[in-house]
């Protein structure tokens, strides 16, 4: 048979479907299985050993109805036995149901059921985002837990060592300062507490991002002038990122998808979350600790905050001192 996974279209989201297709391996364990992805989430799932095959969508080339068409009709010589949606856009399952995929199966929602062959409501209980995804699964095995890293080549480790070096650094602690929601980016004040309690210690900082969060490395870099605090946002890849994270020491997150990463990648990692809901959203791993101070008005999931009163208090309210508290905790440099 084959089979198709459509990724979700963030990377947070693209890392918690990883035990997805860790689980679809295992119950198609004879099947040919094609991830289907978008540009910017295809570097969480390049190398995974769970998938025969992978089609990568560009940036806009599945844009509005024609584009959308255009990507289904080059997913028909895939000949799906099954598609299994774990984005929940109508993009997507119009995709799948241009692609003439025998099975569609996915979510409700968006209007989008007439194109599903299989329609699964949603749970009503809370749910954590990857267990949400492995529901749509039939007869997946919910007592075992598989293992799905992000998959880093040598090459790309060998690559991420000699920007270290020419850093002048060496496994130090990464910093990701920015996210996609500005509910969820922690203040310049907060960061600013957080470094200074790594630099006292005698801890180089890296901070890793994208381009949006340059004006925030900016700001910090500037602040930490003597160059112990250096920044890549922006500079390097996705991939280059992963593998920079991959050798690091610890790292500090927002609430952003490479949080998810470096918790994946089994790097102690402590995350900052305000408006997100951990109970849904936390990363998945071992050596994470999620720091939620649980305000009046948190979890919002919103994008925006909506506290007039008291931006942001979510993330204002946060002590940097219990941060780097934690942080040593998970990373065991509080043993040294």
């Amino acid at each position: 048979m084959n089979i198709g996974v459509y990724i979700p279209n963030w990377v947070g989201d693209a890392v918690m479907a990883l035990p997805f297709l860790a689980h679809c391996r295992d119950a198609h364990e004879n099947d040919h299985i094609v991830a289907i992805a978008r540009e910017w989430v295809a570097p969480v799932v390049i190398n995974s050993p769970f998938i025969n095959d992978f089609f990568r969508i560009g940036f806009d080339e599945d844009k509005g109805i024609v584009g959308a068409s255009k990507i289904g009709r080059q997913l028909r010589p895939k000949e799906f036995d099954c598609l299994y949606l774990l984005s929940r856009s109508w993009r997507s399952a119009y995709i799948g149901w241009f692609s003439a995929a025998k099975e569609r199966i996915g979510y409700t929602g968006q209007g989008r059921s007439p194109l599903l062959t299989e329609v699964i409501t949603s749970p009503s209980e809370k749910m954590h985002r990857s267990k949400r995804y492995l529901n749509l699964l039939k007869g997946y095995d919910t007592t075992a837990e598989l293992t799905a890293s992000i998959v880093v080549t040598d090459n790309e480790v060998a690559s991420a060592k000699v920007l270290f070096q020419s850093l002048n650094m060496a496994s130090p602690l990464a910093v990701f300062p920015g996210s996609l929601a500005s509910s969820r980016q922690p203040p310049f004040t907060l960061w600013k507490g957080i470094i200074e309690f790594a630099l006292n210690g005698g801890v180089a900082v890296i901070l890793i991002g994208g381009k949006k969060d340059i004006p925030m490395a900016t700001e910090l870099t500037e602040h930490f002038a003597n160059g112990a605090l250096q920044s890549v946002c922006g500079k390097i890849s996705l991939r280059e990122s992963i593998a920079l994270i991959s050798q690091c020491c610890g790292v500090i997150a927002s609430d952003s998808g490479l949080g998810h990463v470096s918790v994946n990648l089994g790097v102690p990692t402590v995350s900052l979350f305000g408006a997100g809901d951990p109970e849904i959203t936390a990363p998945l791993g071992r050596c994470n600790e999620i720091i939620f101070q649980g305000v009046h008005c948190s979890p919002c999931r919103k994008n925006q905050c909506h506290n007039s009163d008291e931006p942001l208090l979510c993330l204002t309210a946060v002590d940097p001192g219990k941060v780097w508290e934690a942080y040593s905790v998970v990373s065991g440099s509080e043993k040294s």
